[in-house]
């Protein structure tokens, strides 16, 4: 239901740390398939370029930018270095990197390294509360790279 308690069953940290090393096999940093019973419906989402909170919205995003990155990037990789729980903190921290070739005439590369602290909230049934991504370089220095031939 909308307002009330999450109806969905209590993840155990094994099953949250697995369903996020999981949405990384489905390379969702460049398809957005996340699974979202891993995720409060209130979630803040958070990387370089912006912030917003909740599930929906996240979804909604995705839904509208998908067909721009089919469109563009034919080839891509994600690669999960590490995706480790950290109980005292109610984290589960992976660190990567998302590789891919954008379908224009120069041939721009994106390669970038990261790292994500999905907070999760035992009293919401250890779903995520909070997503934050951050990158290695700065979204400024990310675009630029887009400018490049072959992204070099």
């Amino acid at each position: 239901d909308e307002e009330g308690e999450d109806p969905r069953p209590p993840l155990t940290l094994t099953e949250l740390r697995d369903g996020i090393e999981g949405d990384y096999r489905r390379k969702y940093l460049w398809t957005g398939d996340i699974d979202p019973a891993l995720y409060d419906r209130d979630c803040v989402f958070t990387d370089p370029t912006l912030s917003f909170k909740g599930l929906r919205t996240f979804q909604k995003n995705l839904a509208n930018l998908r067909p721009v990155i089919d469109f563009f990037v034919k080839e891509y990789d994600v690669e999960l270095y590490t995706c480790a729980l950290d109980e005292p903190n109610s984290e589960v921290r992976a660190e990567w990197r998302m590789v891919g070739t954008l379908e224009l005439p120069w041939r721009p590369r994106v390669d970038l390294r990261g790292n994500t602290r999905f907070t999760y909230a035992p009293d919401k049934n250890n779903r995520i509360v909070d997503y934050y991504e951050c990158w290695e370089d700065s979204a400024g220095q990310v675009l630029l790279n887009l400018l490049k031939p072959g992204g070099a």
